[in-house]
């Protein structure tokens, strides 16, 4: 799992399914750790997320030499909860 590189990603529990230089599928379970008082997953944690991925997919298509990555915008607009 490339996200256990990453001690964030492995406490969050992100789970890549599949990587590759086109496409970065992962999953992530909805659980109290990482919800709202309202038993929503937190709006932070699906960022956390989304950066993981974003990172991975980043680092997988580097050319050679280069040093690593950093994110330097993101935005997300939530069109829906995820529950607990």
């Amino acid at each position: 799992n490339p996200a256990d590189m990453m001690p964030f990603s492995r406490l969050m529990g992100v789970e890549v399914t599949e990587a590759g230089p086109e496409r970065i599928v992962g999953r992530i379970l909805v659980r109290p750790e990482l919800c709202t008082a309202g038993h929503i997953m937190h709006g932070g944690a699906i960022m956390a997320f989304a950066d993981a991925l974003g990172a991975i997919g980043a680092v997988m298509t580097l050319p050679e030499g280069a040093k690593g990555t950093t994110t330097i915008e993101s935005k997300t607009n939530f069109l829906g909860a995820a529950p607990e």
